[in-house]
């Protein structure tokens, strides 16, 4: 069975998903035609329902959930690793200056407004591609903007102010883990198949926890930020206990986000493609 698969080039999915898509486990009837786009793009694919399985931010799953199911592992959870807000000029945000977001189904974007909200400011926003936004703040073509992915690492050697840690700010308000981005398959597939799926991703992410060198290539090839240093950060930052099985604390964000964005569904447990 040939599935087609949309993850983003950052580290973390590519760390992930190496073993997986080369083979280096045994997939058994399964054969994974992988496309690679950035976050937004990915939501857009799933609300066309362009995938059979697909990496999207939470903020968009439950504008999928009737298409799509969400499995237990391959996602982007945890701690002290949420967007950040930056300015090119100061730590305050200038509520006159549009904010850059890297789309609007991101969880970036629901975790700016859980906290603009709490904070009591209001503001435009513009939406761009995550990468375009930290290139535009670092020539002066914008002010304030989320970051994502490896330029948390990157900003403060960049001379860029951080005006708040959006994840942060999440957890302390709710103590959960951040729930960034997670994997969901095509309902119609069957959950036999989602579980078959969802193990084999497993597999991949304890395959290279414990093969690390083997995926190299493969993450430089795709990353935007080729240092090595910068690569190791973001691996270690993203990719953990929570990629190989949210748990019980990864189903609790989920829901926590969902009260937050899709009170209508709170309590429906449809968002997950099965019961584990």
């Amino acid at each position: 069975m040939k599935l087609k698969m949309g993850i983003s080039p950052c580290p973390n999915d590519t760390f992930i998903f190496h073993a997986l898509l080369h083979r280096l486990i045994d997939t058994g009837l399964f054969e994974f035609e992988v496309t690679f786009a950035d976050v937004q793009r990915l939501n857009e694919g799933a609300q066309a329902g362009d995938f059979d399985v697909v990496k999207i931010s939470f903020g968009n799953l439950w504008n999928v959930q009737d298409t799509y199911g969400l499995l237990y592992s391959g996602g982007a959870m945890g701690y002290g690793c949420g967007p950040l807000l930056l300015s090119a000029k100061s730590n305050l945000l200038d509520p006159d200056i549009p904010v850059g977001v890297p789309g609007k189904n991101t969880t970036a974007n629901t975790l700016l407004r859980f906290w603009a909200e709490r904070k009591g400011v209001t503001f435009e926003v513009e939406y761009a591609c995550f990468d375009e936004l930290y290139r535009d703040l670092l020539k002066g073509e914008r002010v304030q903007s989320l970051v994502i992915h490896e330029n948390r690492f990157t900003y403060e050697a960049d001379g860029l102010y951080l005006i708040c840690d959006l994840g942060e700010y999440w957890e302390h308000k709710t103590g959960a883990p951040i729930p960034l981005g997670g994997i969901v398959v095509r309902r119609e597939l069957g959950s036999d198949v989602a579980k078959r799926v969802d193990e084999l991703i497993r597999q991949s992410v304890e395959f290279a926890w414990k093969n690390p060198e083997k995926s190299t290539a493969f993450i430089r090839e795709h990353a935007q930020e080729t240092e090595k240093s910068v690569v190791s950060s973001h691996i270690a930052m993203y990719v953990n206990d929570f990629s190989a099985h949210m748990g019980d604390r990864g189903e609790r964000a989920v829901r926590r986000l969902q009260q937050l964005i899709a009170p209508e569904f709170a309590g429906v447990n449809t968002c997950f493609a099965y019961d584990y």
